[in-house]
């Protein structure tokens, strides 16, 4: 598709010297050997525009809206819209520039991520059957308009123009462009500016991605930016809960709910635990405090039991044992939790050890010394004997940790990420510390461990990449969003999803992102994929299931 500047007439003219001069004095920032200037890679770089300030100046505002009306009258009628924060402004402008002229049009408002109280909007407004015209301040690499484009397919809305201020040219905002054939209007570009930009050489993605199709069911409650039910793909069904406190059995192949089994709660939570599957039953808890076994075919009952007052922790299975674990959550003044052990069969508890604090945290099952390997609330990571729930060994961390331990038998370790922000290796036999990696923030996931790495998230929006025999950080990859999506080897490719919404395809060896797709809300739960690995199935916080189809370029091939 094609970018259009303003045509040039003494009155468009002098108005793009003023903004200019604005930009110049009041949006560059230079680097100097004092003041050092970090890009998103981590690198140095030499300058760094930011409008905001401009976008602050009543002239500046006065000179874009004008030239906005200048190029589109003509094109009523029409709506604009445009992520916060820069469209903010430029939309507030832009409308009262239209009052001033005698005209009107619409205007909505995208936010970066949903609002997580009230009504728990993504978009501020009403979005209307009128064209939209996208607002933005600046167009380089195009995520924060990509962004803006999925929230919009999301209601069914496809936009087919943008307006910016400044259109840095890239060539990946250029095959953006044509990809999804939206046409880019925009005042300047860098070329008056002293400044030189180098363009990245663009590298196709290895796949690109077409949705399918997408199940969603309402109730969700976005105030927890949190991994909740993780979808679980078994033959031709994905089972998956809700917070609409329904665990659902869903056609692979079309998205249509095969049935549907309500655990009746009033707890805004609903289902949070993943559920497990074995002989043709599914087994999960819900924050009724009941845990459940199913029958995956039809969704009839099995068992109950009525084992706690809350289950946000997913079901550990051990078939071979006949033993489901869990984590359960208890109104008792002096044991909020307990990690407990269940006969498969008739749901009987086993053995049942005491927490201090509510247990949201999951188990992973070490088989050569058959210990069952819990991360806690109450600020360790324990393993218990998996027959009598005999204490092995505990190992202290300072704050929680809510997402299962992983486990990597071949060098008897366990990874663990905490509250506390850090990744802990640990012996599996022993319990000994063997590397604590501090990140920036919580860690709130699983880690994966393959091509000799170990790879996990954090909330300081790096998916960590760690050797695992001397434990040391080989990178840090800028996710641009919390990670708190439990990385998985799919097709040879790490692949995760972040609060972003953004979903990631890393090469294990290369550590660079070879392919990636922009959904509307956060990815805080695995991904997972057909046999063929021709079919990603995404969840998102607010009850949606992508089915996202990877169509391999001829480079790939």
């Amino acid at each position: 598709m094609t970018s259009y500047a303003l045509p040039m007439t003494t009155h468009i003219d002098d108005s793009l010297n003023i903004l200019t001069q604005k930009i110049s004095q009041q949006a560059i920032t230079y680097a100097t050997e004092d003041f050092k200037i970090i890009s998103p890679e981590g690198k140095q770089q030499e300058w760094l525009i930011d409008l905001r300030p401009v976008l602050l100046d009543v002239e500046a505002l006065n000179i874009i809206s004008d030239l906005f009306w200048d190029r589109f009258e003509n094109q009523l009628p029409f709506q604009i819209g445009g992520m916060e924060v820069a469209a903010v402004p430029l939309i507030t402008a832009i409308l009262l520039k239209a009052q001033q002229r005698g005209i009107s049009t619409n205007a909505f408002i995208i936010r970066k991520e949903r609002k997580q109280s009230g009504l728990g909007k993504l978009i501020e407004g009403h979005v209307t059957d009128d064209p939209i015209i996208i607002i933005d301040d600046i167009l380089n690499s195009g995520r924060s308009l990509e962004k803006s484009r999925v929230a919009l397919e999301q209601m069914g809305k496809k936009p087919s123009q943008a307006f910016v201020v400044l259109n840095y040219k890239s060539i990946h905002s250029a095959h953006w462009q044509k990809r999804y054939q939206i046409v880019v209007h925009y005042l300047l570009t860098l070329k008056p500016f002293d400044v030189s930009f180098n363009h990245a050489p663009y590298v196709p993605p290895k796949c690109n991605y077409e949705i399918i199709w997408r199940f969603y069911e309402p109730g969700a409650f976005p105030f927890h930016i949190v991994p909740k039910s993780t979808p679980l793909l078994v033959g031709d069904h994905i089972y998956m809960g809700t917070e609409s406190g329904k665990m659902f059995c869903i056609n692979r192949h079309n998205g249509q709910a095969v049935w549907h089994f309500d655990v009746e709660t009033h707890h805004p939570k609903g289902i949070w635990s993943s559920p497990a599957h074995h002989d043709g039953k599914i087994y999960f808890g819900a924050y009724n405090g009941n845990a459940y076994c199913l029958d995956a075919a039809t969704g009839t009952e099995i068992w109950r039991n009525p084992c706690c007052e809350f289950i946000g922790s997913s079901p550990l299975l051990v078939p071979e044992k006949n033993m489901m674990f869990l984590g359960l959550e208890h109104q008792r003044p002096r044991q909020m939790g307990s990690n407990a052990a269940f006969n498969m069969q008739t749901s009987e508890r086993l053995w049942e050890r005491a927490q201090k604090r509510y247990q949201h945290g999951s188990a992973a099952y070490y088989a050569p010394k058959d210990l069952v390997i819990f991360g806690n609330a109450d600020h360790n990571v324990s393993a218990y004997d998996a027959a009598t729930g005999k204490l092995v060994w505990m190992h202290e961390t300072d704050r929680s940790i809510k997402y299962p331990p992983t486990i990597d038998e071949k060098r008897k370790l366990v990874v663990a990420t905490s509250f506390d922000g850090h990744i802990y290796v640990l012996d599996a036999e022993t319990g000994k510390r063997k590397a604590a990696i501090k990140t920036n923030d919580i860690c709130y996931t699983s880690a994966l461990i393959t091509n000799g790495k170990i790879f996990a998230g954090s909330g300081d929006r790096h998916m960590y990449v760690i050797d695992a025999t001397i434990f040391t950080v080989i990178k840090k990859i800028d996710c641009y969003a919390k990670v708190y999506a439990p990385p998985k080897l799919i097709d040879g490719y790490v692949i995760f999803g972040t609060a972003g919404g953004r979903l990631i395809e890393l090469n294990p060896e290369t550590l660079k992102v070879d392919s990636h797709a922009q959904l509307p809300d956060a990815i805080t739960n695995a991904v997972s994929a057909s046999p063929q690995n021709d079919v990603l199935y995404v969840s998102t916080v607010m009850n949606e299931l992508y089915a996202i189809k990877r169509i391999k370029t001829q480079q790939e091939t």
